[in-house]
């Protein structure tokens, strides 16, 4: 039995051990869906509420360029957290997985870890959509935006003709998953947590190789103590470069210790209750801010680790799980992806047919709302079920982990 105290699931365990894996407890909902594939139950869930946060927190951020804004300041609150929020979630999620998978594939490779092999999955996983966004960024939406319903929408206009948004500078910012260091281009800008995540996972599965257990725990503990160093240069310095790495080495903390203290960390995790309390704490400061500066941010990263415990734990029954959900956490990558130009498509429309005609803002959020919700969700449907899912059969056929 490996430190993990969870067999690695293998083909012949597909085979031959099939119902022993699934009543093992400690195997926290791993469920088999293809050979040599792990996946948690209930994550797919905790992606789709992130996903579909961050579409309406950009839903208000488009109503905002009419000068359209919630009066409510908890509600307002709420709906600017979500997209911070989400993002957060996302980060912490990858953070444990990575580090856990890796550190798993570690243990089961005698000490090894195929970097190439890992480097090739994220590229067939992220880059085929990544640049097809960034193809509808740079061409598809500025040669849309000629046509004349896109007139009365100037500070749409005013983005989209901003030279410095198209100079090679940007361009190769976002082609090189640096976005988060460039203008905001519309279609394109929620990319920046994906060149986060691309920066990340470069550097992940390096440090894991040649780093010893103890001696990767504390290099992660070095770069959290960073943060709080009181020299002014290194802080800033390493902050610009690093400063939404924190909450993904809050999963990565999750994930290593999760790895070697499977057992204890499944025993805390299986009552319903302590699930309740982090749920609503989650939601408090979702529509609170309780700790000043950033803090309440951080506090709500530490809760989403606990979330993603507790809800990796099938001994917890009260996890929400739900098959609509979970098939939309499939489709979150593309939810988070292709949503910005549906918001770009669907805002003219909803000026034009709803704001100007109506002059009542109920229907035009309502129309918002269900447009932009429906639209990206059928595209995301097409996109993964024709389009990204080729390239993930290919990377899990070509270079799955032995």
């Amino acid at each position: 039995m490996t430190p993990f105290n969870k067999p690695y699931i293998t083909e012949k365990d597909m085979l031959y051990n099939v119902d022993e894996v699934k009543n093992n407890q400690l195997c926290n909902e791993i469920i088999i869906e293809k050979r040599d594939k792990i996946y948690f139950g209930g994550l797919n869930e905790l992606r789709a509420i992130a996903a579909l946060g961050v579409v309406a927190h950009h839903i208000e951020q488009f109503k905002g360029m009419n000068g359209l804004y919630i009066t409510n300041p908890n509600l307002s609150f709420l709906i600017h957290n979500l997209g911070k929020a989400g993002v957060d979630l996302f980060f912490v999620l990858s953070g444990f997985l990575i580090t856990y998978l890796l550190l798993l594939e570690k243990e089961n490779n005698f000490g090894r870890i195929d970097i190439l092999k890992f480097y090739l999955r994220r590229v067939f996983r992220i880059w085929p959509l990544y640049y097809l966004i960034m193809f509808i960024s740079f061409v598809v939406i500025p040669l849309l935006s000629n046509f004349y319903f896109f007139d009365n929408n100037m500070s749409l206009l005013n983005s989209i003709h901003n030279p410095d948004n198209y100079s090679f500078n940007t361009i190769a910012l976002y082609l090189c998953f640096l976005p988060q260091f460039a203008n905001v281009v519309i279609g394109a800008s929620q990319s920046w947590s994906i060149g986060v995540e691309e920066q990340f996972y470069l550097i992940m599965p390096i440090m894991l190789s040649f780093f010893s257990k103890k001696a990767f725990f504390g290099f992660i503990l070095l770069l959290l103590s960073i943060y709080f160093i009181p020299i002014y240069e290194i802080h800033q310095w390493f902050y610009a470069v690093t400063k939404f790495f924190r909450f993904m080495i809050i999963g990565v903390i999750g994930g290593y210790l999760y790895s070697y203290n499977l057992k204890t960390i499944s025993n805390l995790t299986k009552s319903k209750y302590p699930y309740f309390l982090i749920v609503i704490l989650i939601i408090s400061l979702s529509f609170f801010i309780v700790f000043e500066n950033n803090l309440n941010r951080y506090v709500l990263g530490v809760l989403f680790l606990f979330l993603i415990l507790f809800t990796v734990n099938s001994s917890n029954k009260l996890v929400f799980k739900n098959k609509l959900m979970s098939y939309l956490g499939k489709l979150s990558y593309g939810i988070y992806m292709y949503h910005t130009f549906v918001l770009f498509l669907i805002f003219p429309l909803a000026n034009k047919y709803f704001l100007e005609k109506e002059g009542n803002t109920i229907p035009y959020t309502l129309f918002l709302y269900l447009a932009s919700y429906s639209v990206t969700i059928l595209i995301s449907i097409v996109s993964y079920e024709w389009f990204e899912s080729k390239f993930i059969r290919f990377k899990d056929l070509k270079y799955k982990v032995k």
